[in-house]
Parts: C-alpha cells; sequence; structure tokens
C-alpha cells in the first residue's frame, strides 16, 4: 500500500480569440476498493458554466462552457491517492461487462493480429487471467515502445503490424487479443509513479473483478498505478474533447506528476 500526491495539469493556447467554447474534461479519479482518492481538486478554465455528471461508462465527467473570447484553456487536478489497497475492482455492474466483450474501431482484429492470435494455445480450463497474463507476457517480448511512431488514431492491427507504438497501442492490441479468447476486457487511463504522461493499461474480467493488467510495463497493475477512467478504447477515455467558435490554431501542453508521500 502507497500514499501517491498526484498532479495533472493541462494547457491549450490559441493563436487567436475563440468563443462558444464547449468541453468535456475527464480527468478525475475516483475511489475503488484498490485506490481510495483524498483532498481531490479541481481547476478549470475558463469556468463560465461547469457541471459534473457522470458518462455512460461511469467515469466523472466535467462539462463545461465559455461563450466569451478566451485564448487559453486549463485543467489542473490535484489530490492523493491511497493505492494497492486490493489487487482487484468490484465488477459492480454485471450488466455492463457484455459491452466488454466486443470489439470497436480502435480493436477489430485484422490477419496480423488473428495470425499473432493463432500462436497462443490455452487448455479450455485455462482461467482468463491466466491467459490475459501469457499473452501480455508476449506482446511485451514482441512488441516495442517508440513514442511517436503512432497517433490517437492508430488501431491495435495497424500497431502490431508495425511492431511499435505507445502506452495505447499495447492496450489496444491487448484487448483484442483478450476479445479473441472470449475474456472481457476495457481500457484505463491513469496515472503511473514516475511517468511524467498520463498512461494506459488493461482490465480483464475474472469471476465479479476487474483485474488490471500493464502491458506497456509487463506488471501486474499495483500500488504504483492510480485509475482515472475505463471504457472500451481510447475513444471512450480521451482526457478533454471540446469545440468552439474560431479559426484558431492550438498548442497543447500537458504534464502529470505521482510523488509518494508514505
Amino acid at each position: 500500500m502507497k500514499t501517491l500526491q498526484f498532479c495533472y495539469k493541462m494547457q491549450i493556447d490559441f493563436d487567436q480569440p475563440i468563443q462558444k467554447h464547449r468541453f468535456t474534461v475527464r480527468f478525475t479519479p475516483v475511489s475503488t476498493r484498490r485506490q481510495r482518492i483524498e483532498a481531490i481538486h479541481t481547476e478549470v478554465y475558463p469556468k463560465e458554466f461547469l457541471s459534473t455528471d457522470e458518462d455512460s461508462f461511469g467515469n466523472i465527467c466535467i462539462y463545461g462552457y465559455c461563450e466569451e473570447p478566451h485564448q487559453r484553456f486549463c485543467i489542473d487536478v490535484e489530490g492523493r491517492a491511497v493505492t494497492g489497497l486490493s489487487h482487484y475492482e468490484d465488477a459492480a455492474d454485471l450488466h455492463r461487462v457484455g459491452m466488454y466483450r466486443y470489439n470497436t474501431k480502435y480493436t477489430v482484429p485484422g490477419d496480423t493480429l488473428k495470425n499473432y492470435h493463432k500462436d497462443f494455445h490455452f487448455r479450455d480450463n485455462t482461467a482468463n487471467y491466466a491467459r490475459a497474463l501469457c499473452m501480455m507476457e508476449q506482446l511485451y517480448r514482441d512488441f516495442s515502445y517508440v513514442s511517436g511512431a503512432t497517433t490517437i488514431a492508430t488501431t491495435a492491427e495497424e500497431a502490431l503490424t508495425q511492431g511499435r507504438g505507445v502506452c495505447q497501442d499495447y492496450s489496444h492490441i491487448l484487448i483484442s487479443l483478450c476479445h479473441m479468447e472470449k475474456i472481457p476486457a476495457r481500457y484505463v487511463v491513469g496515472m503511473l509513479e514516475g511517468e511524467g504522461l498520463s498512461h494506459a493499461w488493461v482490465e480483464i474480467y475474472e469471476n465479479g473483478m476487474w483485474i488490471g493488467l500493464d502491458p506497456t510495463n509487463d506488471l501486474v497493475v499495483g500500488e504504483q498505478h492510480i485509475k482515472v477512467s475505463s471504457g472500451r478504447d481510447y475513444g471512450d477515455c480521451t482526457i478533454n474533447q471540446g469545440i468552439f467558435t474560431g479559426a484558431a490554431s492550438q498548442t497543447q501542453t500537458a504534464s502529470v506528476v505521482v510523488e509518494v508521500l508514505k
């Protein structure tokens, strides 16, 4: 068990004023069986009209609207997380598990993924966790982490074909492999001690539990991970989404700091 202090900062600068800005911010971690969130504080600028609610995946979302012209948009989230309370998260809403059995545009397999999956051979009674762990370990050996090799639009099939990518790609590939094994699996966004940016991993379902696997680092998710959101893929967990009036171009910077308090 650890107590982690976390800070997420994101800033978007526009080269000319924009207005009628509608946005959704999805970066509010919540307490689960595996983690307890304390002293959380969130600032969003501009904050002309703000409201908070859950999306269809149970993630906390801050919805906002700014009518007036502005050239900067900022998000600051700070707090503490007590992690490693359990090795799993409860699958409280069992009726929602079914949606995590099916592929999306990010995870649908092509020939490369299907052929890669054929190399795995499991006994019929092999547990979901054991099969997913085996596939994660093999993926870690076969796939290379290369920053900038892919984009947010890259699919699991495209990433595996080129053999390199980032945490988003590792996670989409593992989800696709799990689905071919009939294992419900979901995409997770969070923070990792020492990472510097937001991180992505996978949770697989077994016997009423969601168990986290971090294929980028070949780890079972533990006390160094802080979960923020989950969904079927990257698109369901996008940290910031928005539309505005104006022809401005934008520059985004983001950072994550996670420090051990005890």
